[in-house]
């Protein structure tokens, strides 16, 4: 049982007593105020260093031959032409060697497709890496591609999940007999039942799109591997340092003490710098043959080939209802399109996630799912930020609004009577995810205050009159972050933990350096996680320095993901702080012939009761340095302290709720979004000037899947949007006006954060449609399927003008 201040959490027998989260930061004089990141100005004047940047003495280039075919065997790879090449150095094959890439993931029932640095036998989908090529410049290396000579016998591809089902589709691994990956399959007790009871039945068919994450900088590695002192040095564009060594020690039988891998500054990771992919591989397996530095950056169009597809799903949904609108129970046959497989580390999780998000912010006790997740032959599927939840809000959210127009009822009255209370909360979900502290009819209520909903009605009936297709969406969502070790290693079946680390350290001078396990793809973690130090530990903010992204000086941490980084990350920093403090006042305390309690921290001044005596950091610290020797008895010298922290309840939920104001042009079909408002509670809000930064950049994400991306593939597995040209953007024209607000329920987390980095991506779809559909809802249009596109807005305008 959990307690904290009247809340009791079940979780077995275990007894936990969960501290308050505003005597952790008893001190808040940085946390919560808006801090410019420490990083902005050197990134907007171009001084950062990425990966691709970093030049290195005796360098080669990598580039890969791809598969052209979506299925098929390899008959003969003939590299003869490219080494005679001049400035061609190596050309590795995976007849040479192909090292089988490991799974940390070992689900009962999950099957594990074959993934190989490079493919030896058959190919499974346009992109797969088939050889790779070492040369002396960039150019050379993908001249060199162009010569090497491939016999392929093409085989029969399947491309649409749901005929990969059918006993007569291609199967892509023949030893299965079938192309399912994973099966899972959830019954509540109640479901039938409440079936059986129920006013109506609403079923639809909801279909999500297949799209990419598409960072700014694309994926990127440099190996240098120095054989003299048999050790590995690696840069590269990841969200998880410390993971990658020690997938490349087990995938390479390397010595995991003898690689160091460092991320630079990183362009954006979206979850897809959270894998791990065979081309990757590959350039470091160069580089140990090679001895001697190997440097890949991918390119735009291998990106949209084959990293990070994500989100492409059938879900067959029926919600059972009172006359009313009370939610009764839910059904959802889910097929997922996992491409040719999943990716190291998260293989199905991503509809895993899914299936288990579907319940949102309501008090759902009956769902019954059917998660089929499928292999075809496409890109396989990586994590995409959001991870599956934004496909679960989409279609929630959509049944929300098409069962309200059925019952002729308000989208804003039946999330009301569906959501949870906030003394209903902890509330555990028929899949078992923990909704810890909250209060979502609150946010829905100050998304309409926010945005002065009844005025936007007026004006939407002004503009209807006008001939004008204006229409309003809602959407909500909660978000489970953070997930601890017990849930990631128990239900998900994942060789991961929940926890992360910080070290901190003082010099002499009484400045403060932490260094983290985490690592950041421009999160503002130097500035961010340095207020939270600067308040748990009483220190001056200028003078606390974090570091990240490098194995060699960070302690063990598991990276950034699942919005994980400030509430876990940030509760290491409390951690290490409070033992800090600990020690520097009982220094302080012995030279300044006083009790310990009866000492205070502040501004980087230690101080007794009254403030008649004090002591400043600098001093105490150089004593514990320098002039040891004044040390209390028996103390050692020395400040440094590490402390590892992982939340005491398995799930951390964060939660939002979002209002869009839309226009559809009925000549173009074309969506112009007018307003955009957003509720969000992420816990105790450590920079309100970074969650604005992520609040914005998370929409448009969101914004991006449900209008515009779109990862098409033609009936041979071509796939038709390889280019920006054909695979749209949103761009800064798109965005709306978008006004927020910040609500703080603490969780029950050391500081009481929450995670918030891919929230807004989350119900943005939803939104979206929804207002589409109310916009054209006198055409009695229903949209089902995403993303929403001109095309799609104009054929069903024009399919209802005939």
């Amino acid at each position: 049982m959990f307690h904290r201040k009247g809340i009791g959490l079940s979780q077995g027998s275990e007894t936990v007593v969960l501290e308050k989260p505003e005597e952790a930061l008893a001190q808040r004089r940085m946390v919560g105020k808006s801090v410019r990141p420490r990083k902005d100005l050197p990134l907007l004047q171009g001084l950062a260093s990425y990966t691709d940047d970093i030049k290195l003495p005796n360098m080669v280039y990598a580039a890969f031959v791809r598969s052209p075919y979506a299925h098929a065997r390899i008959r003969r790879v003939d590299t003869s032409k490219a080494l005679k090449l001049p400035g061609v150095v190596y050309v590795l094959t995976g007849t040479e060697e192909a090292k089988p890439l490991v799974y940390w993931m070992d689900k009962p029932g999950m099957r594990k497709p074959e993934r190989l640095s490079l493919a030896k036998e058959k190919v499974r989908y346009v992109g797969e890496p088939v050889a790779a090529v070492a040369a002396v410049s960039r150019s050379i290396a993908e001249d060199a591609v162009e010569l090497i000579e491939v016999d392929y016998d093409p085989l029969r591809p399947v491309v649409d999940a749901e005929n990969a089902l059918k006993d007569d589709s291609a199967v892509l691994y023949e030893d299965w007999g079938d192309n399912v990956i994973f099966h899972d399959v959830l019954r509540s007790k109640g479901t039938k039942d409440a079936f059986s009871e129920a006013d109506f039945v609403f079923k639809e068919r909801l279909v999500s799109n297949r799209y990419s994450p598409t960072p700014i900088e694309n994926r990127a590695i440099l190996a240098s591997y120095d054989k003299e002192k048999e050790f590995l040095t690696i840069w590269a564009s990841t969200q998880f340092p410390h993971v990658m060594r020690t997938f490349l020690s087990q995938v390479l039988g390397f010595a995991e003490n003898h690689i160091r891998v460092i991320a630079p500054s990183v362009g954006g990771g979206f979850g897809i710098k959270s894998a791990i992919f065979p081309d990757e591989v590959s350039v470091v397996i160069l580089s140990l043959k090679l001895g001697r530095p190997v440097k890949w950056a991918e390119e735009r169009r291998e990106h949209l080939l084959v990293a990070g597809h994500e989100r492409q799903q059938v879900h067959y949904v029926e919600c059972a209802v009172k006359r009313d609108g009370t939610l009764l129970a839910v059904r959802d046959k889910i097929i997922a399109d996992f491409g040719a497989s999943g990716m190291f580390w998260t293989e199905v999780q991503p509809a895993m996630l899914t299936a288990a998000s579907i319940p949102g912010p309501y008090r759902l006790r009956n769902y019954d799912f059917d998660l089929w997740c499928v292999a075809t032959n496409k890109g396989p599927c990586g994590p995409h930020r959001g991870f599956g939840r934004p496909v679960a809000a989409y279609v929630m959210e959509r049944m929300m609004d098409i069962v309200a127009r059925k019952l002729r009822l308000s989208p804003v009255e039946i999330r009301l009577k569906n959501m949870l209370e906030p003394n209903e909360l902890p509330w555990t979900t028929p899949v078992g995810v923990l909704y810890d502290t909250g209060d979502y009819k609150k946010a829905l209520r100050r998304l309409l205050s926010l945005s002065n909903y009844e005025e936007l009605l007026k004006e939407q009936s002004r503009q209807r009159e006008k001939g004008k297709l204006v229409g309003l969406g809602i959407a909500a969502y909660v978000e489970y972050t953070a997930p601890a070790s017990s849930r990631l290693q128990g239900p998900l079946g994942w060789a991961v933990s929940g926890w992360e680390s910080c070290h901190l350290t003082i010099d002499p001078s009484g400045k403060v350096t932490g260094q983290l396990g985490t690592a950041s793809q421009g999160q503002a973690h130097e500035t961010v996680f340095a207020q939270i130090i600067s308040d748990a530990l009483g220190a001056r903010f200028e003078d606390v320095y974090v570091s990240e992204g490098d194995t060699q000086s960070a302690p063990y941490g598991w990276g950034a993901w699942a919005s994980r980084s400030t509430v876990v990350s940030g509760g290491a920093c409390i951690k290490a702080s409070r033992k800090m403090k600990d020690k520097l006042v009982h220094i302080a305390a012995h030279l300044l012939n006083e009790a310990p309690k009866d000492l205070e921290m502040t501004n980087s001044i230690i101080t007794s009761r009254g403030g008649k005596k004090s002591i400043t950091l600098q001093e105490v610290a150089d004593v514990a340095l320098r002039f040891s020797s004044k040390l209390p008895e028996g103390m050692e010298p020395g400040l440094d302290v590490v402390a590892f922290y992982e939340p005491d309840a398995p799930t951390t939920c964060s939660y939002a709720t979002h209002l869009a104001m839309v226009e559809v042009d009925r000549e173009t079909g074309s969506v112009k979004l007018m307003k955009y408002f957003v509720v969000d509670d992420s816990g105790v809000v450590v920079n309100p000037l970074t969650v604005e930064g992520q609040i914005h950049g998370a929409l448009a994400h969101g914004i991006g899947g449900a209008l515009f991306e779109d990862l098409v593939y033609s009936e041979d597995g071509q796939l038709l949007s390889s280019t920006f040209i054909d695979y749209l953007l949103p761009t800064a024209t798109v965005m709306p006006q978008v006004i927020h607000d910040l609500m703080e329920t603490p969780s029950l987390t050391l500081g009481g954060f929450k995670g918030m980095g891919e929230g807004a991506a989350i119900p943005t779809a939803g939104a979206l449609t929804n207002a589409v559909d109310d916009a054209l809802s006198a055409s009695d249009v229903k949209f089902v399927e995403l993303p929403i596109t001109p095309e799609k807005v104009y054929n069903f305008l024009k399919a209802k003008e005939h």
